[in-house]
């Protein structure tokens, strides 16, 4: 080789070492950066007050809440109905974060009447909550209906909770919300006191399941969900128990389908524990319908080649196991696709899964889609309405801002394809 060619090589690799240093400095506060969370003291009554589902099957419902930030070993849940009202013990768990601690509480409520209202308060440190109700649904029932909303991460003093509260008044049929994660903006107590207001009196009314999105995590080389997430959503925690990981995954039966929830903002190991956690609850699966939840699209509609290692975790065994629907969010536009180059033409989904992205965030993205995706919606915000019946999965979607219908797709897939 010439001292020439060589001297050139190397020119090469230091223009190339220079270039990737530009572009890893120009990276890294996308991939680094925490925002500093404001010091913050914790209420000293009751607050944050939320519902949702229990670990014990479909009449068990759980209750979180926070208040100050010293456990209360007497912490109580007071459950009334029309003959009796039962005292049940809370736990309790101080969580510190970067800028404040808090007392979380969480209790869980068993063995309820189907078809029945309740009415519960909290007491803790001598200061007792509201009474708020809400009633079980008959599990007997073919048929129920929920709504769905992708991200949201509402900036402080923002709208997302008039639109909730419009899309529940509009579809006063439904009986849980899903959320796609990224429901705060970032981990810090000032977005989750947004995020509350935000579902002031829905959750405490109606079970609340959220999954995590990339807005939930700190950025750090491998990046980090705090504790607290899982003490708001308690569902999570005795699965982490039992398996001895950090993986927020989560499995419900609801009538005729099971929710299978899962933690898509993770690195290849973590997705592959999730992958052997979600395999064995398919096979187990004993009900007529499967949805799916994860915040990362497995079709991306930004990218053709996005979030490769999550379809490589979980696509194939989604398809194989009969899942009709898979509720996605991150990409801030409402779309749906198959497995299919194609799009989908009318409104009946026969070769599921239905694969959805939605959001209901104030910050729209401009998306560049391949042609597997129709529509394609992104200059506002958006929800579906889930329905289910023992026949087919219908979902209607909404946007947020008109409440006006723009898409509805209805999930049957042919005799041969169940």
């Amino acid at each position: 080789m010439t001292r020439k060619r060589k001297k050139y090589i190397w020119i090469t690799i230091v223009l190339v070492l220079i270039g990737l240093g530009v572009w890893v400095h120009d990276r890294s506060r996308a991939w680094f950066h925490n925002p500093p969370e404001a010091p913050y003291t914790a209420s000293k009554i009751p607050s944050r007050v939320l519902l949702t589902f229990g670990n014990e099957g479909e009449l068990s419902r759980m209750v979180s809440w926070t208040c100050g930030d010293e456990v209360d070993a007497n912490a109580t849940l007071l459950l009334a109905n029309s003959t009796d009202t039962i005292r049940i013990k809370a736990v309790g768990e101080v969580f510190e974060s970067r800028s404040g601690k808090a007392a979380f509480y969480r209790a869980e409520l068993l063995e309820l009447e189907a078809n029945h209202t309740y009415h519960y308060a909290v007491q803790t440190n001598g200061a007792q909550s509201d009474w708020y109700t809400f009633t079980t649904s008959n599990p007997d029932s073919k048929t129920f209906s929920f709504l769905y909303m992708g991200d949201v991460q509402d900036t402080i003093n923002g709208v997302a909770n008039i639109l909730l509260k419009q899309a529940i008044n509009k579809h006063p049929e439904v009986e849980f919300v899903a959320f796609g994660g990224d429901l705060i903006e970032r981990p810090m107590d000032a977005y989750f006191a947004e995020t509350f207001r935000s579902i002031d009196s829905v959750c405490t009314a109606m079970p609340i399941v959220n999954i995590t999105g990339n807005h939930d995590y700190l950025k750090y080389l491998i990046r980090k969900c705090e504790r607290r997430f899982a003490l708001t959503f308690p569902y999570f925690l005795k699965g982490m128990e039992e398996r001895g990981d950090k993986n927020h995954l989560f499995s419900f039966v609801y009538h005729n389908t099971q929710f299978f929830l899962l933690d898509s903002e993770r690195g290849a190991y973590f997705l592959y524990q999730q992958h052997l956690w979600l395999k064995k609850r398919l096979e187990e699966s004993k009900t007529r319908h499967k949805i799916v939840m994860l915040h990362h699209p497995l079709y991306s509609v930004k990218k053709k080649n996005n979030n490769l290692v999550q379809r490589w975790a979980f696509n194939d065994m989604i398809q194989k196991a009969g899942v009709e629907l898979v509720l996605q969010g991150h990409e801030h536009g409402y779309t749906h696709c198959t497995s299919s180059e194609e799009p989908l033409t009318g409104n009946d989904c026969m070769n599921p899964p239905l694969y959805t992205v939605s959001h209901c965030s104030p910050k729209n993205y401009k998306l560049k889609p391949t042609g597997r995706f129709s529509p394609v919606l992104s200059d506002s915000r958006y929800y579906q309405l889930i329905r289910v019946d023992d026949a087919a999965i219908t979902m209607l979607a909404f946007d947020a801002n008109t409440q006006q219908m723009v898409d509805s797709v209805r999930i049957c897939p042919s005799v041969t394809n169940r």
